[in-house]
C-alpha cells in the first residue's frame, strides 16, 4: 500500500490499536495515496475516512460515520473537521472506535 507519507505516519500510529479492536483498512481507500479509510468488523456502519489533500502540511481532515440509531436519535455529533494535527486525529479514531487507551506511567 502505498500512502503519501503523513497518512503512512498516521496509520503507523493507529493500526496497532485499531486492529486489536478490529478495525480495520477499508478496501474502499487502499489505492488513495493521501487518504485512508477504516471501519469496524463489529459495527460496519462506524467508521471513518482520514485525508491529507486541500490540507496543510502536517495538517488532516477526518469524516466520522456512525451506525443509524435505533430508537430515540443521537445528540448532534460533529462528523467531520478539517486542519487537525496528528494527535487530535490519533486521538478521534480511538474514541470514535472505542479503543482502550492505557496510560503511559
Amino acid at each position: 500500500m502505498n500512502k503519501f507519507r503523513s497518512i503512512a505516519h498516521l496509520m503507523e500510529q493507529v493500526e496497532g490499536p485499531l486492529s486489536r479492536a478490529s478495525v480495520v483498512v477499508s478496501e474502499a481507500w487502499r489505492d488513495n495515496e493521501q487518504a485512508v479509510g477504516f471501519f469496524s468488523h463489529a459495527d460496519v456502519g462506524l467508521a471513518a475516512y482520514v485525508y491529507a489533500y486541500g490540507q496543510r502540511s502536517g495538517r488532516y481532515g477526518i469524516n466520522l460515520d456512525f451506525p443509524e440509531p435505533d430508537g430515540a436519535p443521537l445528540r448532534p455529533v460533529p462528523t467531520s473537521a478539517e486542519d487537525l494535527p496528528l494527535a487530535a486525529v490519533v486521538q478521534m479514531l480511538l474514541e470514535h472506535f472505542e479503543v482502550p487507551v492505557t496510560a503511559l506511567a
